[in-house]
């Protein structure tokens, strides 16, 4: 249990994939439990109210709040997510900057909508979620499915012992 929790709370070392996906199992769940609570608080809630879909300004207002949720629940997962994923991107001999970006730019995505000045329904809002969908399927193929450098590296020994 100590080895999970340090998993979250430092970037310090190298992982292999199983303890990441059993990291990111863990946030997921985590992540949709705040979610679920903030939409609660936020009144996004678990399903939209039909005539929201036919009022621009409902909609709009909507994604605003919906934004807030997606921010909040991103600050939250934030470091642990980054700790987990850094010491991933080390076991394959990277800094993990990479990791760090995305998560900046979904933040900073989601400030923007949360702030109304961008709305995820525009076209340049579709865009830059493509943008970051597409850099998130390549984070998430380098950590989650390519094999950590064998034996030791500038980040530590190798985690799995060889």
């Amino acid at each position: 249990m100590n080895n999970l929790i340090s998993n979250f709370t430092s970037m310090d070392g190298r992982l292999n994939r199983q303890p990441w996906w059993i990291g990111v199992i863990i946030l997921i769940i985590v992540g949709l439990i705040v979610s679920w609570i903030l939409g609660l608080i936020f009144g996004t809630g678990v399903m939209m109210n039909p005539a929201t879909l036919t009022d621009p300004a409902a909609l709009s207002g909507y994604v605003q709040k919906a934004g807030w949720v997606g921010l909040i629940t991103g600050i939250i997962l934030a470091y642990p997510y980054l700790a987990i994923t850094v010491k991933r991107r080390h076991d394959r001999n990277n800094n993990g900057y990479d990791a760090m970006g995305l998560i900046g730019l979904n933040i900073v995505w989601q400030l923007l909508t949360a702030l109304g000045v961008l709305s995820a329904l525009s076209g340049i809002g579709q865009a830059i979620s493509v943008i970051i969908g597409i850099y998130a399927i390549y984070i998430l193929v380098v950590v989650g499915f390519l094999k950590g450098t064998a034996g030791p590296n500038q980040y530590g020994p190798d985690p799995l012992g060889g």
